[in-house]
């Protein structure tokens, strides 16, 4: 964690021998997150969502209190390393036990920079802990799951300014502003997607995400059949999507095939995938 720290410094403090800097906004990939003590310590460093505590979670968390139930209530898609099962799984630990406060990995930054300690609400859809009809914390799926109340802090949404950098040197009065701190959250909002109501994006990279935008969830029986998820994105929009291969698979095949002495660019790799049998 010290190291992606130092490394946003090393990239502000570049930028900033080109010009002034006005503001820093934040984003990341979801689910993951840090325990802070009282004195606002990190507990101990970040999980990475692919870490193996949550194996079978998701499966008898569904079992257990209803598949449809958390969905109608989420509105999020079933994926084994959702926050929810992430917190589950350490809801007994030390680190939990000691902790005060939940920050998702763009709003731990935000902390680092600006002391603020307040979660943005698109990336807090992604925990499959908030309501997507209230657009807060659902207490009732948090009680159940067994995970303290106490932990999770006030929510903010896109746009807001959380504070000034302090306490960094040079980058000191820099303004902190929240954003679609979901990295998904931040590239549909580059998108000119609002010209027309039949526009859907492609986000394309370790996953690809398919989906539109709209004004509110879908939770109809064929969104939950097809595992539909409802993220919230910038300017109050909703964030229908599904997740579906990206492009992780075919850079490890092109890494591997790079060691072996092999280097095919794009191009010459769709050639060979269109006349393969």
């Amino acid at each position: 964690w010290s190291k992606i720290v130092d490394e946003v410094k090393t990239g502000l403090l570049k930028a900033q021998e080109l010009g002034e800097i006005i503001s820093v906004g934040i984003d990341t990939w979801a689910v993951d997150y840090g325990l802070l003590d009282i004195q606002g310590l990190l507990i101990e460093e970040p999980y990475c969502y692919r870490d193996s505590r949550t194996d079978g979670l998701m499966q008898s968390i569904s079992d257990s209190l209803g598949a449809e139930w958390i969905y109608q209530k989420t509105g999020i898609q079933f994926i084994f390393f959702n926050t929810a099962y992430q917190l589950h799984a350490a809801r007994n630990t030390p680190a939990m036990k000691s902790a005060t406060t939940f920050l998702m990995l763009p709003d731990l930054l935000n902390y680092v920079l600006s002391g603020v300690q307040s979660n943005d609400i698109t990336n807090a859809s992604s925990t499959q802990l908030l309501n997507a009809h209230s657009q807060e914390w659902d207490w009732d799926l948090i009680d159940k799951l067994e995970i303290p109340r106490s932990i999770f802090p006030a929510l903010h949404k896109p746009g807001v300014k959380l504070g000034k950098i302090k306490g960094h040197g040079k980058l000191d009065g820099i303004s902190v502003v929240a954003v679609g701190s979901h990295d998904t959250a931040s590239a549909v909002a580059g998108v000119p997607l609002r010209s027309t109501k039949d526009s859907a994006y492609i986000s394309s990279g370790t996953w690809s995400l398919v989906g539109v935008e709209l004004d509110a969830p879908v939770l109809t029986p064929e969104a939950f059949a097809a595992n539909v998820t409802n993220e919230l994105g910038a300017d109050g929009t909703v964030r229908a999507l599904k997740n579906v291969t990206g492009m992780w698979i075919l850079e490890e095949c092109r890494r591997t095939w790079h060691l072996d002495g092999r280097d095919y660019e794009m191009p010459e790799l769709l050639s060979l995938a269109s006349a393969a049998k």
